[in-house]
């Protein structure tokens, strides 16, 4: 008992640790680069401009910049059942924004729907978030200090630096890895959590079922398929309430990666080191394949077991489910699939290689560029950009 208390701790530890680390780099760069405003962590754009009802939080806005996710997401903790138009006007693909209700719509419950305490709430469940999956991983991992690689992974970086819900989707994703080896109720939560999270957490539930119906555990299968009910009831109340959007999608397998690839998203000339973005937008692309390669390799063995399943629905997603506006740049289809780095670094770990942290240290340096004009704002070399 007392070994199982003390590992519980050094997991905590870890955690703690890290969700400590992330809370200090956020505090450092808004009081140094955003003058103290914590809204720059939404990466509002000045182009499209703030709802009214939200001036009086003086939202900080990028100038020239459409901004990013994170924005719409704040819009949605604010308005959970869109009830006032003048916010949910701001956001850009209604339906399928707020889908992913889990993260705004508990920053709304839990700050009681008074306004000023929803930003607040909605840091701290990003927070929450990062010390969840570094518990998670740590508990994973042969050795706990390995699930500060949580912290690397796209969808942690990306959502601490602009707010968006995947860091909560791959936190998810490691709590499914971890629980499936006991389940319980709390496996039946985290499915039910992650499908409200982001539609993708339906791929989790999607292995494990799988691996009940292989296992023909059909009762199991039907009882744990109820995880997805009450995302599907939301989903019918947002579909309700939004008008259809439609993106265009490629057809064609990895035909998005593919021209992207040859033909990479071009930088202002404004920009510095453009060269250099694309030459690590390529390279972000190729360690994402890498991993999807990696765990296609892996699976022939393991096949039957509920993990490699959910990673194998990621990988299809990825290969077949061709959305062009994904595979531009690291910082969209990077969080997007963290799951399969996460899950496909946890499997190098356990045979004892180094292998698959090569797919996930080619995300970093497209992110770094990005990072790093905090980083030489903070010294007074430059101010951030967006």
């Amino acid at each position: 008992m007392d070994s199982i208390v003390d590992r519980v701790r050094e997991r905590l530890a870890y955690a703690l640790f890290a969700t400590l680390l992330v809370f200090s780099w956020q505090w450092l760069t808004v009081r140094v680069n955003y003058g103290g405003n914590w809204t720059a962590l939404y990466c509002t754009g000045a182009v499209q401009g703030v709802p009214a009802t939200l001036a009086g939080e003086h939202i900080y806005l990028f100038p020239g910049s459409h901004g990013y996710d994170g924005q719409m997401y704040h819009y949605i903790a604010h308005d959970p059942l869109m009830r006032h138009t003048d916010l949910s006007r701001y956001v850009d693909a209604p339906r399928m924004r707020y889908r992913r209700i889990l993260i705004p719509g508990l920053a709304y419950l839990l700050a009681a729907g008074r306004q000023q305490w929803i930003d607040p709430v909605y840091y701290a469940l990003i927070l929450l978030s990062v010390g969840a999956g570094v518990y998670w991983t740590a508990a994973l991992a042969p050795w706990p200090a390995w699930g500060l690689l949580f912290v690397l992974l796209p969808a942690t970086l990306v959502s601490i630096d602009r707010m968006t819900v995947d860091v909560a989707l791959t936190a998810f994703a490691a709590g499914f890895a971890w629980h499936v080896r006991r389940p319980s109720w709390r496996l039946f939560v985290i499915l039910a959590a992650a499908i409200l999270t982001r539609e993708t957490g339906l791929l989790l539930l999607a292995g494990w079922c799988g691996y009940l119906v292989l296992e023909r555990n059909w009762k199991g299968a039907a009882r744990y398929s109820l995880a997805a009910v009450p995302a599907l009831a939301w989903y019918a109340y947002v579909h309700a309430h939004t008008p259809a959007k439609v993106f265009p999608a490629n057809l064609i397998p990895l035909g998005a990666v593919w021209n992207n690839f040859w033909h990479p998203a071009g930088y202002p000339a404004t920009v510095r080191l453009a060269w250099l973005a694309v030459l690590s937008d390529r390279l972000a692309l190729c360690g994402m394949l890498a991993a999807f390669a990696l765990a296609v390799y892996w699976s022939r063995k393991r096949w039957r077991d509920p993990v490699v399943l959910a990673t194998l629905g990621f990988v299809a997603m990825g290969v077949f489910l061709q959305l062009p506006d994904i595979w531009t740049s690291v910082y969209n289809f990077g969080r997007v699939y963290s799951p399969v780095l996460l899950f496909v670094g946890l499997e190098s770990l356990e045979r004892g290689s180094w292998i698959a942290l090569g797919p996930l240290a080619l995300e970093w340096p497209r992110i770094g560029l990005q990072v790093g004009t905090q980083i030489l704002g903070i010294f007074g070399v430059t101010g951030p950009r967006h």
